[in-house]
């Protein structure tokens, strides 16, 4: 009985021992996942040394932008005063929104009434068309009923002819 206790005890044990050696097996290979993670994951100084870099970087050639848009800000002021060219006088040589807009108004407005006018003349002659097309087309179908009772007339005729040419001949012969 003490022979089957220790076997039953040595079994356990041995089953806790594989489940131990699993388990650590286990967090072995998560070790080495997490060393090897590490290994590609920049430290902090790295990283602040990154940014510090970019945002100098941005930060020299935004300064440089800037000089160079002064300088050309500088030359357009100089080239605006050596011609004399303010704006004072620019405004006094430009006509002012309101007549700008009165005048292009008026331009409108006057075309279109002239369009207006023009649409009416063709809408007119497009009615007087159409009654000179209607006429013709009644015109026509009266002409070609008359031709067709003529020609149905001529047949006759022709048939009647015909049948008395060959009586006379019957009688002649």
């Amino acid at each position: 009985d003490s022979a089957d206790k220790h076997a039953r005890e040595l079994e356990a044990l041995k089953e806790a021992h594989n489940q131990f050696r699993d388990a650590h097996n286990k967090h072995a290979k998560d070790l080495e996942i997490l060393k090897e993670l590490h290994t590609h994951h920049a430290s902090t100084a790295e990283r602040l040394a990154y940014l510090e870099k970019v945002v100098g970087d941005s930060a020299d050639r935004h300064f440089q932008e800037l000089q160079a848009l002064k300088v050309a800000h500088q030359k357009q002021a100089e080239a605006l005063h050596r011609h004399g060219l303010d704006s004072s006088s620019a405004i006094e040589h430009h006509s002012n929104v309101a007549e700008r807009i009165a005048y292009i108004e008026k331009l409108l407005g006057e075309s279109a009434d002239r369009h207006a006018h023009d649409l009416q003349a063709v809408k007119a002659a497009q009615a007087a068309h159409a009654r000179e097309v209607s006429g013709l087309k009644d015109w026509h179908q009266a002409l070609s009923s008359e031709t067709k009772a003529a020609h149905a007339h001529r047949m006759d005729v022709a048939t009647r002819l015909e049948l008395l040419e060959r009586t006379l001949k019957n009688c002649f012969s």
